[in-house]
């Protein structure tokens, strides 16, 4: 087995070998500038297993390949003790090199969007103690001192890194105020196939991909799943989340994320049919039916069911029975089944005994067990959510009560300038609600809802992933509005624009997914694969940061790439054989 993992290591470091070397002459003019007559390179090789933190090895010498047999030779020597099942491999040659005080370099980490300094960094001239981009954020080598705010170096992550991760027996005191030197790469990596990494300021480490076709979505939908699939315990209960960079685990949970995000399994399992994702749901769904919900049959009034959120004070939240009605009425509708139909109902009358009908607004949240209201507001959410819910279960069931709800909330909604709040739950409801009712007025409010919104989703640096959800649902309602001849309507929205910010957003967004290249760097590689993450919040992986990338991610493979089906039908059987 040793050797066998050292002979696949040699076998794929000589294929980034020859990639990343190919390239060394782009480097040439920055080391010359940078190191004088006699320039010096610098790679760095990571390697994991993909169980474990990646450790790094850092080789520097007077030519590309000097340099590359310094760092391969270290790299032997360790991966000749190692038995692994897997080898990940990353290599990082340097390309540019600038020169910067501590104290600034600090001072720049501080203003910047957390985690979202995205270059690798030297603390010495000649590269004795340099780290990788990922390495430093990944890692926390910098945090913010509780009692004075000040940004600093965290002496005590590097040093245990330093020994943990790259077998290094140096040790570093208090880090003096010199000149630092950030830098950027060539990068590579190898896991079953070869990748090149992209090194711009938000997608840095990431691989490059040409194109963003079916066959990488179904890849990118069916991972993510699964990730979630792996979360649900015996019980049905999520992992709700981790904190990556030293694998805790989030400890609290959220019966409406619970709700929401089946609801994004269910769109998932509608396209990969995955058994183990519909044994997941399964399990889910009666987690949610035992221990989230509760039926109400005061004196005088109907039957309702609300879910509580026992963990958050025993709350009863108007967004919590929207995301169970979803989730059932999306598992009803793909899994052919009328099962639920009673609960929905039950569940749809306690929104609606939450709705004042003569103004047609939500009240947000209860108390449990007295019902009595605890916020007449709390997110904006809520209300799109709950008529989102309503008009879902309408389409299931066709009883018009329900659809009458919607249409009070709407007129509240249109009354008091939804719009501006650019909330994606309202875009979809009103993508659902036009198939029934296309009025002009619906469709106005649908378009403002994202027109003024564009700009900002195109210039922002996160990867928040409603953003998705919110063009694509609004895509959707434009198409509706085409099909209906109602195009004057479109007078003065920029519908390139839109395109534009689908385009962006569906590329951007992968800077938030736990590529294996990103995922090397963390304590538990194999745990975060395939999910998603929110950078600037330390990284964190929760149950519906990954949710509501799907649910994006989805909505446009059946909106743009159906017509892909049979050109990648046998790719899919493949991929999924592999998996």
């Amino acid at each position: 087995m040793e050797q066998h993992t050292l002979k696949e290591f040699q076998y794929k470091a000589a294929i980034v070998k020859e990639a990343l070397l190919a390239r060394a002459e782009e480097t040439t003019v920055n080391m010359h500038s940078f190191f004088g007559r006699k320039p010096k390179y610098v790679l760095f090789l990571s390697i994991s297993s993909g169980e474990e933190r990646a450790v790094v090895f850092c080789g520097i010498g007077n030519s590309p390949e000097s340099g590359w047999l310094n760092a391969m030779n270290k790299a032997n020597s360790y991966m000749k003790e190692r038995h692994w099942n897997n080898v990940w491999l990353k290599a990082d040659l340097v390309n540019e090199i600038e020169a910067c005080s501590s104290e600034q370099w600090l001072g720049t980490y501080g203003t910047t969007r957390k985690n979202y300094c995205r270059k690798g960094l030297s603390l010495d001239s000649q590269f004795n103690c340099a780290f990788l981009e990922q390495e430093i954020n990944a890692n926390v080598f910098v945090t913010r001192n509780e009692q004075t705010s000040q940004i600093e170096w965290n002496v005590n992550h590097i040093n245990r890194y330093l020994a943990k991760n790259r077998c290094s027996k140096q040790v570093l005191g208090a880090l003096p105020q010199r000149d630092v030197y950030q830098f950027t790469t060539i990068s590579y990596f190898y896991d079953t196939a070869l990748y090149e990494l992209h090194n711009g300021s938000l997608n840095n480490g990431r691989r490059k991909v040409d194109r963003i076709d079916k066959q990488l979505l179904y890849q990118i939908i069916d991972e993510a799943s699964s990730y979630l699939a792996r979360q649900v315990d015996d019980n049905g209960k999520f992992i709700y989340g981790y904190f990556p960079s030293f694998d805790k685990k989030i400890p609290w949970y959220n019966m409406l994320r619970h709700a929401s995000t089946i609801y994004s399994m269910i769109e998932a399992y509608e396209i990969t049919r995955s058994a183990r994702l519909a044994a997941s749901i399964d399990q889910a769904i009666r987690y949610l039916l035992e221990e989230g919900i509760i039926y109400s049959s005061r004196t005088n009034e109907e039957q309702r069911a609300y879910v509580v959120d026992w963990e958050n004070d025993q709350e009863i939240k108007l967004g919590a029975n929207a995301a169970a009605i979803l989730a059932l009425a999306k598992y009803s509708t793909v899994f052919q089944t009328d099962q639920y139909v009673q609960l929905m109902n039950l569940l749809a009358s306690g929104i609606a005994a939450m709705q004042n009908v003569e103004t047609g607004g939500f009240v947000h949240v209860l108390r449990y067990p007295d019902l009595t209201v605890k916020e007449t507001f709390r997110i904006i959410y809520y209300d799109g959510e709950a008529a989102f819910a309503l008009i879902r279960l309408y389409a299931v069931t066709r009883d018009p009560k329900w659809l009458a709800v919607v249409e009070r909330a709407f007129a509240y909604f249109m009354k008091h300038n939804y719009w501006k709040h650019h909330d994606h739950w309202l875009s979809y409801c009103t993508n659902e609600l036009t198939q029934y009712k296309p009025e002009a007025d619906y469709f106005t409010f649908g378009l403002r809802n994202v027109r003024d919104k564009l700009n900002f989703i195109i210039d922002r640096d996160t990867t928040y992933p409603t953003f998705l959800e919110l063009l694509m649902a609004s895509h959707k309602m434009i198409n509706n509005i085409t099909s209906r001849q109602m195009t004057a309507l479109l007078d003065g929205f920029d519908t390139d624009k839109l395109n534009k910010a689908i385009s962006h957003r569906l590329e951007h967004q992968l800077n938030g997914f736990f590529f294996p290249e990103v995922a090397m760097y963390f304590k538990a590689p194999a745990k975060i694969t395939g999910s998603f993450y929110i950078r600037h919040h330390s990284f964190r992986s929760r149950i519906d940061d990954v949710e509501h990338n799907i649910s994006g991610y989805c909505s446009y493979y059946h909106e743009f790439l159906h017509h892909e089906q049979a050109a990648v039908q046998v790719k899919e059987e493949q991929y999924a054989k592999e998996i």
